[in-house]
């Protein structure tokens, strides 16, 4: 089934970009054929995102006191979810060191809720996911730049060489942020959506982005002569002794001076407060086993898939809609595995 593209909704601010459905197709092609080169043989992996520290097992739980303006969609006052919550590095590389900076995602997955869904061809899925990174800006907002970054990341020297150049300084910059920094524990920090979603239906909609912050204050020191996979580690040493909460988090767009098109510019904290809307906890288990690696390979994760009142927006949202569905159709072609919903 052909995925149809986005429509923008002027009055939540997005506007669409000169050509941007032809570049999110574009960009599409270039990712997969990139995947297909780069593997010809063996298990194919995420084109982002690549390498799996670990999956876990996890509960959603909605605050009963949500403010009222808030409990659209998923956030229903009192009611809790069973998740799994995928956790990773930024980078394509599956075989990257956790000691070298990189990017961090943390991608959750709601299951048994109900409703029509927003992605074409998973519109009776019974899940609901929430995409999110260790950063609150992305290094462009132009769906143009994207593709022309994607199509230097893995070409030879000379195309690497130029992306100084298609990014200009303040990408670069934002570019070097996003894909370093360090960290000791993934259970211990702070994820953001980055990019602004929909929140509620017809006359109550409005713009929104999230985050998750944990509870405890408290953060591992970096281990001396740590392994390339120290992150995994450090996740079970500290699921073998307690419960991890988190606190998930909605920001309302307070003006129309923050742009939901924009993703270089995070909404200032101070003219649009967060607000608490619910609990994650994360029991005590052992995640290393073979059954939560392999679905942690195999599951999609995609910020499309989700109930219609929490539908992202923005240019680069509406390009991934065509490049996550197309890239979780080749790795699955690829494997031969079947499509993989809890």
């Amino acid at each position: 089934m052909k995925i149809s593209y986005q429509i923008s909704d002027e009055s939540l601010g997005e506007k669409h970009f000169k050509d941007e459905e032809k570049i999110a197709f574009e960009t599409a092609d270039t990712i997969e054929k990139d995947l297909r080169k780069q593997y010809q043989t063996g298990t194919v992996k995420r084109d982002v995102h690549a390498k799996l520290t670990g999956l876990v097992k996890a509960e959603f739980s909605v605050n009963e006191n949500i403010p009222v303006h808030l409990a659209q969609g998923i956030f229903v006052p009192g009611k809790t979810y069973q998740a799994y919550i995928r956790y990773s590095n930024g980078s394509a590389l599956p075989g990257r060191s956790d000691k070298k900076p990189d990017g961090r995602g943390m991608a959750i997955k709601l299951l048994n809720v109900p409703g029509v869904k927003v992605l074409d061809n998973a519109k009776e899925a019974s899940t609901q996911d929430f995409v999110m990174q260790n950063h609150t800006a992305f290094f462009t907002s132009s769906p143009s730049t994207y593709l022309a970054v994607m199509k230097r990341i893995n070409g030879n020297i000379f195309d690497k060489l130029s992306l100084p150049f298609v990014l200009g300084f303040r990408g670069l910059m934002l570019a070097n942020k996003f894909n370093g920094g360090k960290i000791s524990n993934p259970l211990q920090i702070r994820y953001n959506s980055i990019s602004p979603y929909q929140l509620g239906l017809g006359a109550n909609k409005i713009a929104v982005k999230f985050c998750v912050k944990p509870i405890s204050a408290e953060t591992d020191t970096m281990p001396q002569n740590a392994e390339d996979g120290f992150l995994r580690t450090a996740m079970q040493n500290t699921l073998n002794n307690a419960d991890v909460l988190l606190k998930f988090y909605i920001q309302p767009k307070t003006s129309d001076n923050m742009s939901v098109e924009d993703y270089t510019i995070e909404w200032d904290e101070q003219q649009a407060p967060f607000y608490e809307a619910a609990t994650i906890r994360i029991p005590k288990q052992n995640f290393q086993t073979t059954e939560l690696d392999n679905l942690g390979e195999n599951l999609s994760f995609n910020p499309w898939h989700t109930l219609p009142e929490h539908r992202p927006l923005g240019c680069l949202n509406r390009v991934r809609k065509i490049v996550y569905e197309r890239i979780s159709r080749v790795r699955r072609e690829m494997n031969k595995v079947p499509i993989q919903e809890p």
